[in-house]
């Protein structure tokens, strides 16, 4: 593909993908002149690789494979991504071409754009942040200079979700996002919690422990006892009681014995109340501070 990688080199793909981003490439470029919308690619990809949009897993391939190919064509000029359609080139108002070396500049005007702005919901998709330029560059270009110049330094994106680096919390309380994508939101954020918790613990004999029954905590540390529970967010005190519980029920499997210490593991420091009634029950409190953890263990 010639698409300006993120990290300056292609990703490795299985052949699975590779014929569905060929697939996807086949069924844009078929489709052109009728102007067809993002779902209605969408729609015609899954049923061209039998797959079902109705169920996540499937909807995810289908949208990977298309996103790929859509931005291969258009970084080679194949086709124009409209606000809600696609179309062939060669219309005077294409929006111009821009060069890899040039990809901070949309990065700089996609932060111009506020994050958030008054009024705004507090995380935005590249599509939208490509709707907001008015056409100033391609979607492509978005997508790559977002990708390149802001992800991780500016912002954090998971999924479509593009936000401040410290707004986890706002988004979360975004009412605009569906169940599933707050589900899908707070297990990405929990598993980013937990590789970072275990990358500052710095040792090994720390990982997932899956019970007999088929449940699983998040963490269990052998060397200390310690059953710990991860949750995403550290506002919510209901969420936090939740973390506690599950480390809880955990300990009571019997697995380890019922004098395994537990604790759950946050992204930030929890209101006084959730600090308190973690003390009451004798539940250990991990809770990241900038670059690091701090940790108050029962």
């Amino acid at each position: 593909m010639a698409v300006p990688y993120a990290g300056d080199a292609p990703a490795r793909r299985s052949q699975d993908k590779d014929h569905r981003v060929e697939t996807a490439t086949k069924v844009i470029e078929a489709a052109l002149d009728g102007l067809p919308s993002w779902e209605t690619l969408s729609e015609r990809l899954a049923d061209r690789l039998g797959l079902d949009l109705a169920a996540a897993r499937d909807r995810q391939l289908v949208q990977d494979a298309f996103l790929a190919a859509e931005l291969d064509l258009e970084w080679t000029g194949a086709i124009v991504y409209e606000d809600d359609h696609f179309r062939r080139p060669g219309r005077p108002d294409d929006p111009p071409a821009v060069p890899p070396e040039r990809l901070r500049d949309v990065a700089d005007a996609v932060w111009a754009l506020g994050w958030p702005s008054t009024g705004h919901k507090p995380s935005r998709t590249v599509h939208e942040c490509f709707l907001a330029l008015g056409g100033r560059y391609r979607h492509c270009d978005v997508y790559w200079g977002m990708h390149k110049h802001l992800k991780g330094s500016r912002l954090r994106v998971v999924r479509r979700n593009w936000m401040l680096l410290a707004d986890v919390e706002a988004v979360l309380a975004d009412p605009a996002l569906t169940v599933e994508e707050r589900d899908t939101l707070e297990q990405e954020l929990e598993s980013e919690l937990v590789a970072a918790y275990l990358a500052w613990l710095g040792r090994r004999g720390v990982g997932k422990h899956r019970f007999g029954n088929g449940r699983e905590a998040d963490l269990y540390d052998r060397q200390r006892e310690l059953i710990i529970e991860a949750k995403a967010h550290c506002l919510d005190d209901v969420l936090v009681a939740h973390g506690m519980g599950q480390a809880m029920y955990y300990r009571s499997l019997g697995e380890f014995g019922v004098d395994e210490r537990i604790a759950v593991l946050l992204p930030g420091r929890p209101s006084d109340e959730a600090a308190s009634m973690l003390r009451i029950y004798e539940v250990g409190l991990i809770h990241r501070d900038g670059d690091s953890f701090v940790e108050t263990l029962a």
